[in-house]
């Protein structure tokens, strides 16, 4: 679910409680806009597309919830 847009960046609310199903959504969602995952260091997924590098960072809210972070520049 997106939430907002905002300081050039869009913030989204995941319901999924296990982490590596969190990180395989966002990587699904990248992939669908030609962003190739690279690696994850700590909350973040690092991705390239065409010389240019990408973080999106995550954070558990509750047990149940993520709140993602992502550069608005990835759907370019």
């Amino acid at each position: 679910i997106k939430l907002a847009e905002e300081d050039g960046k869009e913030w989204y609310m995941l319901n999924e409680r296990n982490q590596s199903n969190v990180d395989d959504i966002i990587k699904d969602m990248m992939n669908e806009k030609d962003w190739v995952f690279k690696e994850k260091d700590g909350s973040g997924l690092f991705f390239e597309k065409q010389g240019e590098d990408l973080i999106i960072t995550t954070q558990k809210w509750t047990g149940d919830y993520s709140l993602v972070d992502i550069p608005m520049k990835f759907d370019e």
